[in-house]
């Protein structure tokens, strides 16, 4: 039996020094005031967290989405957020594949990530031994991230010592289709660090319950306990069952023992197990899936359109006039 213990971390609020607003009259573009002052200790809280977990016997653990807090610089120009970006990027490897290294565990990792001439929204999973082994990156980008933020092109399933996993970074839960691909890829547990929690508040978990069991995956998801409205870190099984959550507390670790050899199965007296003779419900799903009724699923979609710098410059005036919204 695989058995293995999961775990996710849930942060709170870190407030936003007037500084560090790009909004702000006060806004100071000073790298080196930020990554002292709000990278590093955003960093440093995860890391706190996650040393708090208990090393023996947890295999993987997750964090938030953008543990940098770099989604407060979205309105920044380009050429001051790739350079905050490629800052950060190198203060997160180093101090993750450290962490690795000294509890023994895997530990998935969301942070924005300068890749050549591109920004991503990357989830690296650390490795004990503290190197990369699979780097995940955020295939469906929202508007709001779209001005600095490529859309990788990859639904990859990454091979780990103890199991296959794949990643869905906050938006990407929102598209069935998404976890669909990495179940079918052979994923047995999906990693969600998130900022958001569904397209509103009350349907966040019905829709990890949904996505968990019409895929037959674990399901471990990492979040703020505040920040696009409520939601909360878990772990949720095949069935769609919350095994455990964090519910709406600060700075807590959620953990749990599971194990990737449990198939899901319905009982032999079951009139859909009599008739098929197959009890396994993933095996099932395999074999009654009808692939050429979703060929419209693949068709290609219009993108949408990403405002031109003079656009930005318009909105964002609009925004500190108090006459838009960000």
């Amino acid at each position: 039996m695989r058995k293995l213990t999961l775990a996710a971390i849930q942060t709170g609020e870190h407030g936003l020094d007037k500084r560090f607003d790009v909004l702000s009259k006060e806004f100071a573009p000073d790298i080196d005031l930020i990554m002292q002052k709000h990278v590093i200790p955003r960093l440093d809280r995860h890391i706190n967290l996650l040393q708090q977990i208990n090393h023996t016997g947890t295999a993987l653990a997750l964090t938030t989405e953008d543990i940098c807090g770099l989604s407060w610089f979205l309105l920044a120009d380009n050429h001051f957020f790739n350079e905050l970006t490629s800052r950060s990027t190198q203060a997160v490897e180093e101090r993750f594949s450290t962490l690795a290294k000294s509890t023994g565990m895997y530990i998935a990792a969301c942070y924005f990530k300068r890749c050549g001439n591109h920004n991503f929204n990357v989830t690296s999973i650390f490795a004990p031994s503290g190197q990369i082994v699979g780097e995940y990156r955020k295939t469906h980008v929202p508007p709001n991230e779209m001005w600095h933020i490529a859309d990788g092109d990859m639904l990859n399933v990454i091979e780990l010592d103890f199991g296959r996993v794949g990643v869905l970074i906050c938006y990407d839960m929102m598209f069935p289709e998404a976890a669909s691909v990495l179940a079918q890829e052979g994923a047995e547990i999906i990693l969600h660090p998130t900022g958001g929690y569904g397209w509103y508040d009350a349907i966040g978990e019905a829709t990890l319950k949904t996505r968990a069991n019409d895929n037959s995956v674990y399901l471990l998801t990492a979040k703020n306990y505040v920040y696009n409205g409520a939601g909360k870190s878990s772990i949720i099984d095949p069935w769609g069952h919350v095994l455990v959550d964090a519910g709406f507390y600060s700075d807590v670790i959620v953990s749990k023992e599971i194990d990737l050899d449990i198939p899901k199965v319905q009982p032999d007296w079951h009139y859909q197990s009599q008739m098929s003779g197959i009890s396994n419900i993933k095996q099932r799903y395999q074999e009654e899936r009808r692939p050429e009724l979703y060929a419209n699923l693949v068709e290609p979609a219009k993108r949408l359109r990403i405002p031109d710098e003079a656009e930005r410059a318009i909105l964002i005036k609009k925004v500190r006039k108090g006459e838009a919204r960000w």
